[in-house]
């Protein structure tokens, strides 16, 4: 009997893009707000699919591959979840507390799966199809808010969202801005963004998508996240300059950087400088510096500084809603970086910051290649800006397709665009260094540990 093939099956492409599609849709406004993270569970079906497809063909093609990811990306949460744990024994926690802190961390175990299942179905394409299911709900959700304010009131909604470059002002005042501001999705797109101008040659209608995305990426408009694109889009254009060798150098040597500048963010957060130096300049940050300076009480910047455990900041911040206490009317900290750095501890954090960008970046240029390790790097230099003042790290959408775009890239057959010719005579000027840059690299290039079958 002819096996059905995932990569090119109507069937497992059309179902797959239905959960992820069905799963996003639970972040209208709306929806999220009567069942909160239930429509979540419906992306689980593409694991559903993934074991459908294994029991009914035996098929195991790559397993070692797989087998090595899902170590890399369930390290860093299984890290977070037992150095939590010894926290919590230590300050002598309840068991009902460690079990729902542990619960909160743990659904990333089911986001992995997600990651897996989506890559081994449709490999290269896995993270395109994901898009067309994010992409599909934030289209569908921005009609629903513009069918309720009408086309025209819409429109100059968005138009004044985007010229007033996200004022608070604007969006309190404008009900269609307040219905499509889909904070993970939104974020989402900014990823794609980059992946889609410089991580997927093969793509036949790769700037369309990347037009969409950032349709979608200013629909949504987040003041941090257009400040981490330009340095994520910066970031790769320089190395895309660069050789082989010195693409190495350099990501090496920012994710050195970005460990010693998370203690510097983390210093300067403590001792007031940064809510200081935001009041001066007039940014504003929505009252997250009065967060910022009230948790500072509750940690310190030294090597014997244990760490409260994960969820402490929100459990903190929800304890005292409605009470005399409270500093604002959220209870989210809006800044990941603090927040691990406050709940893991001294020595937590510099384990899980050191294993995430240092140990990550060396695995995917020994195990993928520089190319792959570069696709890594840009995501999360992008990803990691948005961590500074907002809640992005562990969101579900940010979190799948950090993880799935540079797998998905080192699935694909093609890793540069492809160039006319081979023949410098048919070549314009640019393409000519092109060309002659490739050459230089193909001895220099490192060859990836893991190869496909």
């Amino acid at each position: 009997m002819q096996k059905l093939y995932t990569k090119t099956s109507k069937f497992y492409i059309g179902f797959y893009i239905f959960f992820i599609f069905g799963a996003a849709m639970g972040d209208y406004k709306v929806l999220n707000a009567a069942l909160g993270a239930l429509p979540k569970v419906v992306s689980a079906g593409a694991v559903g699919l993934a074991l459908m497809y294994i029991l009914w063909s035996g098929n195991l093609k790559n397993f070692k591959v797989f087998y090595r990811f899902a170590l890399l990306f369930s390290s860093i949460v299984v890290g977070i979840i037992i150095c939590s744990i010894l926290i919590w024994i230590i300050d002598l926690q309840s068991l009902s507390y460690i079990i729902k802190g542990t619960s909160k961390v743990s659904y990333q175990l089911l986001n992995i799966a997600i990651v897996l299942c989506a890559v081994y179905m449709f490999e290269e394409k896995a993270a395109t199809y994901t898009f067309f299911g994010i992409a599909g709900a934030n289209i569908v959700i921005i009609l629903i808010g513009a069918a309720t304010t009408g086309i025209g009131g819409a429109v100059s909604d968005m138009i004044a969202n985007i010229t007033s470059f996200g004022a608070s002002d604007v969006i309190t005042n404008s009900k269609f801005i307040r219905a499509i501001e889909i904070h993970d999705i939104t974020f989402v797109m900014g990823v794609y963004v980059v992946y889609y101008l410089f991580f997927c040659p093969q793509e036949k209608y790769r700037y369309i998508y990347a037009g969409i995305a950032l349709f979608l990426f200013f629909a949504g408009l987040k003041r941090i996240a257009f400040l981490s694109l330009l340095i994520a889009v910066m970031f790769t254009l320089l190395c895309f300059l660069l050789s082989a060798k010195g693409k190495i150098r350099l990501l090496l040597f920012t994710s050195v950087s970005i460990v010693a500048f998370c203690y510097f963010y983390i210093i300067i957060i403590q001792n007031g400088t940064f809510s200081r130096f935001c009041i001066e300049h007039e940014i504003e940050l929505n009252g997250r510096e009065k967060i910022y300076d009230y948790i500072s009480n509750f940690y310190e910047v030294s090597p014997s500084y244990g760490g409260k455990g994960y969820e402490f900041c929100v459990q903190l911040l929800k304890s005292m809603h409605n009470t005399k206490d409270q500093v604002v009317d959220i209870t989210a900290v809006h800044n990941d970086i603090l927040k691990m750095y406050v709940e893991m501890g001294f020595w937590g954090f510099l384990f899980w910051i050191t294993g995430y960008y240092i140990l990550q970046t060396h695995w995917y240029i020994s195990r993928c290649g520089e190319k792959v390790a570069v696709c890594f790097m840009s995501i999360n230099i992008y990803m990691l800006f948005t961590y500074l003042t907002d809640n992005t790290m562990f969101y579900y959408w940010s979190s799948m397709v950090i993880r799935m775009i540079p797998m998905s890239f080192f699935f694909s057959p093609i890793k540069e665009s492809p160039l006319r010719s081979d023949n410098p005579l048919y070549l314009n000027n640019f393409d000519r260094w092109r060309l002659k840059k490739r050459k230089a690299e193909a001895e220099n290039q490192k060859k990836p540990k893991m190869i496909l079958q």
